[in-house]
């Protein structure tokens, strides 16, 4: 299995409500500085945010030579469904051609918003139906579209994942199954891994404390480096190796504690120390 971190919350700033960037040039300050950092703790690969299209569509070279230089491959990038599908199949075809001139094979997906009334069978199924078509589109061109289901989005439980599993053909759409965010929708996540087995071609490990007190109104401010919360990933590497799983566990973390590389070098450390990897 190949270790990768996402870079996207280098781009973040956290002493201005975690907005990002726009300036392209800071953006590839920052880039690099991931890169260097990951790199430097032993990550081998490298996701990030479709909003790099606006720093580096154009300057595919100079984003090769970075990882290059810090010997790193591109695992993925993580696309979005939004209101205006045709927009987002645009975005989605700049993705892949990104993808296909930087080796990367991945296109992660995150469903739309929930709305606030909630998730209704006709919300799912619609997001199946776009995010076929899109999958159908990425295989065509030798990508892997994988839905990522997501906290506060169409695509969210258990029953959710399973219905939208059951509309989706299996050639076109994948999944990358998160571990906080399975969590936080109650999944048994060693079930979820053997019953998508099949279907599974990456995954995002973070960790999440269980003091559900905190930020309860968006519980993903509480997900935290890997083996400080409550998230079992003996378990889930032992099944992930039970079912020959080879492909990319990308480590990451939205709300970095202290910072990026700190939060990154206490991940790796306990990849190393509690599951040998």
């Amino acid at each position: 299995m190949k270790l990768s971190y996402t870079v996207w919350t280098w781009h973040m700033d956290p002493f201005n409500k975690f907005k990002r960037h726009e300036d392209p040039a800071m953006f590839k300050l920052e880039f690099e500085k991931g890169v260097r950092e990951i790199s430097f703790l032993g990550y081998t690969g490298v996701e990030n945010f479709n909003i790099m299209l606006d720093a580096y569509e154009n300057d595919v070279e100079e984003f090769n030579a970075i990882l290059d230089q810090y010997r790193l491959t591109f695992t993925a990038i993580y696309h979005y469904l939004g209101a205006d599908f045709d927009s987002d199949m645009e975005k989605a075809r700049r993705c892949i051609e990104f993808l296909k001139r930087t080796g990367g094979k991945i296109m992660n997906l995150q469903a739309p918003k929930r709305k606030p009334e909630g998730n209704f069978t006709t919300d799912v199924l619609e997001t199946a139906r776009r995010a076929e078509i899109m999958g159908k589109l990425a295989h065509e061109q030798g990508i892997r579209l994988c839905l990522h289901p997501h906290w506060g989005s169409t695509i969210e439980t258990e029953s959710e994942v399973s219905l939208f599993a059951q509309h989706t053909n299996p050639e076109y759409v994948h999944f990358c199954f998160d571990t906080a965010h399975s969590q936080l929708a109650g999944m048994d996540q060693i079930q979820t891994i053997e019953r998508y087995k099949d279907r599974i071609s990456y995954i995002h490990f973070k960790d999440v404390d269980p003091d559900v007190t905190l930020a309860p109104e968006k519980p993903m401010q509480r997900f935290v480096s890997l083996g400080q919360g409550t998230v079992d990933f003996k378990g889930i590497y032992k099944k992930l190796k039970e079912i020959g799983y080879d492909s990319v566990i990308c480590v990451e973390l939205d709300y970095p504690q202290i910072c990026n590389f700190q939060s990154a070098q206490s991940s790796r450390s306990y990849l190393r120390e509690a599951l040998g990897i």
